[in-house]
């Protein structure tokens, strides 16, 4: 393995040149004892000290029996064993064979960050970007709600399990599969807890990247106000968060905890930051752009992509295509031809050419962007309540809820006519030029297009936890519903399929479809028929155009509202019993049984349009309302055996254990209908279920010393197929036209071939399954108090991962696994929809040093975290032959996976004393790549340098304080304090720059500054 320590320690030398400073300065800050000195002086003070205690025992007067039997019994202070993520029995982190990354209060706190989502980003395992963009696609649909998601390790996030106190959040989103994690209040949790190993054999589906196991407050008494106001350097947006929680008990038996949170986002406009929709807001020379709309005409395209000239100008003279060519050739070489046109505010039909002064591409400045959201408007209201009861002395009963309302409002701006997307046809009775020209630019006269969203959460638990009697057996049952609504408007949209149509005014349009659906659209139907060329041409039907729409004149007849709407439900039940079977040497043998029962439940329903043709064989997808459920159930074990322990220890061999879990899931047949727009309903027909999977765990810890650990886990595990996989109905049918596929023949060329395709959903998908291996390393040495280090090498094969291809040539003696050709018919068939095809091949290193040291000026901390991948796979389709797309920091051509960073560190350094707390936090990731069409993009990201500064109120601090602020904090952070924006650079194949084409991916935030306040009234918080 001393490939990739060399690999970490080149690759984090920058850090270290900052760190190694500070630490020495950490070692060193007060002239105290050297190590050894202090570790001789601990032992002369515990020998004293247990001298003294002999010498005070033997001198105690003697307590009669009767009175020792009426004392209170003071229980024996003992470590205490926790049920920690990657295991259900009780037992310390220590005995955990897997990569444990616990986020504790401090960590979370030292962070300066307000929302959970927002400490998950600090994780260098996190693949997401520092600033997920409302609007990015989530599980292959728009994410309208803001939801936020974790991808550990660039796996996915379906591949992520989200876990709230070891139990799962449920799905939300219009198609399903995503935990939102933006939706837990961070004042309401205590610890995080990652796991970075597949989990499946303890969890089930889901846990292939790792497990993120949020853990809320238990113990909190009294009452606690938070409050918080979030506003960047730069105008923008502000945000404001209250919190208000408690806690309290009633009797000895009886714990109610309780909060409520607002949270209000005032959203951003793209005007405010450079990373806009449109490119930066300067043209070449560097003036500002005038605002307004801006109309742009050209024609495209010659073959090589070139355009031809819309206008000409000759002698003074603006000429349009047809008095260009009614010129003299002498005029024509004289002439000259402009491929761009900006017309004037007012132009319409009845303008002049003449009147046209401005002759360049469009360039859209700040000012045109007033309303196109970067960040949605939200309104969020949280709501937790538990209820703990304890019914005597061997059982216990906990009530969980937890409800969320939030709403959005994103996508504000214009409606905008898009480049070659809408063509002023050369018969359109409006067209001026005398030509087919391209169109682009706002209409600002029309209003605002937005997307509205509301979405509710409900998660309701109820818990029974008990012992049998005295003995070490302990059983818990477990029932549980989580309920996710949203619905979305699309308002004042413009129907661009209506207004393509209208502007293009061509003769004929030629669509696929029945004989039926084209007499329905007044159309003349052609059936399919022989090509002449060894090939069939496809049915067609010549429909009349529809009537032409003035491309200067109003627009308000084509705005339409749209919806779409979803509800996802999870109902799950679990029971378990655990306990001690019998002793070993090494200690007690732990074992643990359960069963377990989960049904998901997805109902979705849209008006927006997915596909361009209506009739294509995915036109079932144009507008769907479905209902889908799947049920699963689950046999499950897991053991616990100290070989070596504290009774049978011996030299280089102080502790040494090992775990086994495994689990058994089968999966029902899926449900699916289709709810028909004239109010029937159809039953999806031959659907498979995802059949079995077993999983299974096996863990090793070794501890050759107490204060060193040795650690490796194997473990297999998987990913059912989502609903939103199965949901759409499936369409089969022959190829739209110029969609078929092509053979690729011995000579070069290209053959195209009747092809019949099958579209939307698979009832058929197995699960993804997968393969990791883990060896970690952890030390915390006696001689050096305060100082750990961990380091973990996984492997994970990840293998039958569902993949949509798109193959149009093919190899008729190599075929891809999503073709194949039916003898019987004697045709060509594609799977145009999901498949289990593709696989992935990922290694890395984590490793993580922390460092506390309390001085006479105070305690000192460090912190550091580092995770870098030294191989990452993707092969897109194994049974074709593809070689392996290495997608690490670079990828070439189309990939679904997109491009895996190869390191990314977050550091804390922290000083605390008396109240006053400093904290300076730091994240740093590579660049990353791509190559698509001889054109890169690189993506630089910034270095962001938090800063937090933070004091508790109370006796011993700094400052003098009234007493009923003991307790309350007050915290100033300034995240992203050197106001870093990454940077986006496009070069062509000989290495030219080229514009930008779409938004940075850098955070959009900027320096942002928060102030925060915590009080607590009452109880110990």
């Amino acid at each position: 393995m001393s490939f990739w320590i060399v690999n970490v320690l080149g690759d984090f030398r920058k850090t270290l040149k900052v760190l190694l400073p500070c630490l020495a300065l950490l070692l060193f800050a007060t002239p105290s004892l050297s190590f050894a000195q202090e570790a001789a002086e601990a032992a002369e003070a515990e020998e004293a000290e247990e001298t003294t205690e002999a010498a005070e025992l033997e001198q105690a007067p003697v307590v009669p029996q009767e009175e020792l039997e009426q004392a209170p019994v003071v229980p024996q202070t003992e470590i205490e064993e926790v049920v920690v993520t990657g295991s259900r029995l009780q037992r310390t982190p220590g005995e955990l064979a897997g990569n444990l990354i616990t986020l504790d209060e401090d960590f979370i706190r030292s962070t300066g960050e307000v929302t959970l989502e927002r400490v998950l980003r600090q994780l260098p395992q996190n693949s997401n970007p520092s600033q997920e963009r409302y609007g990015s696609d989530l599980n292959s649909a728009t994410n309208f709600t803001g939801a936020s998601t974790v991808n550990l390790r660039g796996l996915g996030s379906e591949s992520t399990l989200i876990l709230v106190d070891g139990k799962r959040i449920g799905h939300s989103g219009l198609l399903g599969g995503v935990s939102d994690v933006s939706s837990i209040p961070l004042s309401m949790v205590e610890r995080i807890e990652v796991l970075l190993d597949g989990a499946s054999a303890i969890y089930g589906s889901d846990a292939v990247g790792g497990v993120i196991n949020i853990i809320t407050r238990k113990d909190y008494q009294g009452v606690e106000l938070n409050l918080n106001y979030n506003w960047p350097s730069e105008d923008g947006f502000d945000e404001v968060r209250g919190t208000i929680s408690g806690g309290f008990s009633i009797g000895s038996t009886t714990r109610i905890r309780a909060s409520a949170e607002r949270t209000d986002h005032s959203g951003m406009d793209a005007m405010n930051r450079e990373a806009t929709l449109f490119g930066r807001g300067t043209d070449a020379s560097g003036a500002d752009v005038r605002g307004g709309p801006q109309f742009d005409i050209r024609f495209c395209c010659t073959q090589e992509g070139v355009s031809f000239p819309v206008l000409y100008r000759l002698d003074g003279d603006v000429l349009t295509f047809p008095e260009f060519n009614a010129l003299s050739a002498d005029d024509k070489a004289r002439a000259t031809g402009e491929h761009h046109a900006i017309l004037p505010i007012g132009f319409n039909e009845n303008s002049s050419v003449d009147e046209i002064t401005e002759f360049r591409p469009p360039i859209w400045g700040p000012e045109t962007q007033v309303g196109y959201s970067l960040l949605p408007e939200s309104t969020r209201d949280s709501y937790t309540l538990n209820l703990e009861q304890d019914f005597g002395e061997y059982l216990s009963a906990e009530l969980r809820l937890r409800y969320e309302n939030r709403d959005t409002l994103y996508g504000l701006g214009y409606n905008v006519l898009g480049g070659g997307n809408f063509t002023i046809g050369r018969n359109n009775p409006f067209n001026i030029f005398g030509r087919n020209v391209h169109l682009q630019g706002q209409l600002r006269d029309l209003p605002q297009p937005a997307l509205e969203t509301e979405s509710d959460t409900l998660d309701i638990g109820i818990d029974l936890k008990g012992a049998f009697g005295d003995s070490d057996w302990e059983w818990e049952v477990g029932f549980g519903r989580v309920t996710s609504e949203s619905e979305t408007l699309r308002v004042n949209q413009l129907n661009q399929t209506a207004v393509r149509g209208g502007l293009s005014f061509s003769n004929t349009t030629v669509q696929n479809g029945t004989a039926e659906q084209c007499a329905a659209d007044g159309g003349s139907y052609t059936p399919e028929r022989d090509s002449g060329f060894g090939f069939a041409l496809p049915a067609t039907c010549v429909v009349p155009p529809p009537p032409a729409i003035d491309p200067f004149g109003d627009y308000s007849g084509f705005l339409d509202t749209l919806m779409a709407s979803s509800t996802n439900e999870q109902t799950r039940f679990e029971a378990l019993v655990r306990g001690d079977v019998f002793a070993v040497p090494g200690g007690d043998v732990r074992v643990l049984v359960g069963y377990a029962w989960e049904e998901l439940v997805l109902a979705t329903a849209t008006e927006f349009h997915q596909a361009v043709d209506a009739h294509s064989p995915t036109g079932a997808v144009d507008n769907f309302d479905t209902d889908a459920e799947r049920s699963n159930q689950a046999a499950f074990f897991e053991m616990g055996v100290p070989i070596i322990g504290s009774g049978n220890s011996r030299p280089g061999v102080e502790r040494l254990s090992l775990s086994l879990s495994g689990r058994w899931d089968s999966y029902e047949e899926p449900s699916v209908v289709f709810n028909l727009a004239d109010g029937g309903a159809m039953a999806a027909e031959d659907l498979t279920d995802a059949g079995e999977e077993f999983s299974w765990g096996l863990g090793v810890v070794y501890s050759p010393f107490s204060d060193v650990r040795i650690k490796v886990n194997k473990n297999t595990a998987f990913v059912a197929p989502q609903l939103n996989q199965v949901i759409v109905a499936t369409g089969i049918g022959p190829a739209p036209a110029f969609r078929s596929i092509s053979l690729q023949l011995p000579n070069g060329d290209l053959q195209a071939v009747e092809t019949r395709i099958i579209d939307g959903g698979n009832g058929d998908l197995k699960s993804e399954t997968a393969e990791t291996l883990s060896w970690g390393f952890e030390v915390t040495p006696r001689f050096i108090p305060g100082l750990g280090f961990k380091s973990t090498w996984s492997e994970t094969e990840y293998k039958d991962r569902i993949n949509q291809l798109r193959n149009f040539f093919v190899d008729p003696n190599n075929l891809p696994s999503d073709t194949y050709y039916d003898e019987d018919d004697e045709i060509y068939v594609q799977e145009r929809r999901w498949i289990n095809v593709s696989s992935i091949q990922r290694e890395g290193v984590d490793y993580s040093m922390f460092y506390d040291r309390p001085t006479e000026i105070g305690e000192f901390g460090v912190q550091v975290s580092h995770s870098r991948t030294t191989n990452y796979e993707f092969v897109v389709d194994p049974v074709a032959g593809e070689d392996p797309i290495n997608v690490l920091s670079h990828s070439e051509g189309n990939t679904t996976v997109g491009v895996i960073p190869r390191s990314s560190t977050n550091a804390q350094l922290t000083w605390r004393h008396r109240g006053l707390e400093v904290s300076v936090d730091i994240f740093r990731g590579d660049e990353t790549s791509s190559t698509l069409g001889g054109v890169t993009n690189t993506y630089i990201p910034p270095d962001l340098l938090d800063l937090i500064l933070s004091y508790q109120f109370g006796a011993g601090g700094w400052l003098p304080t009234p007493a009923f602020l003991d307790g309350g904090r007050l915290v100033f952070t300034v995240n992203n304090l050197t106001n870093e924006f990454g940077e986006t650079k496009v070069i062509d194949s000989e290495g030219l720059p080229l514009a930008q084409g779409s938004p940075d991916q850098s955070p959009v935030y900027g320096r942002v500054f928060n102030l925060s306040f915590q009080m607590s009234i009452g109880g110990d918080g």
